[in-house]
């Protein structure tokens, strides 16, 4: 189960230099949803001593942590959440590749409003209210490793980007800081008819809840 809460908090929080994910509405109105992305060193290291997972020495160097998650326990724990034809991938260095199905656009994406759907047209609205709503809704288990953030947007925080990286600093040293600020998150909203739309948010953004 900490395995699985590691991807989704990097599905959701997107804790790397770039993370991209794009959701795509089929002819038959199911939204096909792919996450490429994962957490750098320093937050790697923070939630694999969170989990209980040693980290190895392999292809990404000394004290890296390729083997931090465990891919068939986050496709059996996402199919149970609701979503279809999930498939997990860990590739060497920590990435972490993520593709599954929401049939009935009824998962929490949907429900929190951060993305809706409309006459096969997607769009997002990624605000403090639809972040808090996201939270609210999940599970015991994705909440506790949302909190390991410490994410203001979802401790009814209101806080300046600068303070909060200040905040991380403290807590997990200046090497997270330092991802988090450098982070972004990029996502690819594909409609029906094919019409594109990209949005990037900087993490800190996201964290801080400041649109």
């Amino acid at each position: 189960m900490r395995k699985l809460i590691l991807i989704l908090a990097s599905a959701i929080l997107f804790a790397s230099c770039t993370t991209e994910v794009t959701l795509t509405v089929k002819p038959d109105d199911s939204v096909d949803i792919r996450f490429e992305g994962g957490t750098g060193n320093a937050f790697t290291k923070m939630i694999a001593s969170a989990s209980g997972v040693a980290g190895t020495t392999g292809a990404a160097g000394a004290g890296s942590t390729d083997a931090i998650i465990d891919t068939d326990t986050v496709t059996y724990e996402l199919a149970r959440a609701g979503f279809s034809n999930v498939k997990a991938e860990q590739k060497t260095g920590g990435a972490v590749l993520i593709s599954m199905s929401d049939k009935k656009q009824s998962s929490y994406i949907f429900t929190s409003g951060i993305v809706k759907a409309e006459k096969g047209r997607l769009s997002a609205a990624i605000t403090r209210k639809s972040l808090e709503d996201f939270y609210k809704s999940a599970d015991e288990q994705t909440r506790m490793t949302l909190d390991l953030f410490l994410a203001p947007v979802f401790n009814d925080e209101v806080m300046s980007e600068a303070e909060y990286l200040e905040m991380v600093a403290s807590f997990y040293g200046n090497d997270a800081a330092k991802e988090v600020s450098e982070s972004v998150v990029k996502i690819n909203l594909i409609s029906k008819d094919g019409a594109k739309e990209t949005l990037t948010y900087p993490l800190s953004q996201i964290f801080c809840g400041n649109f």
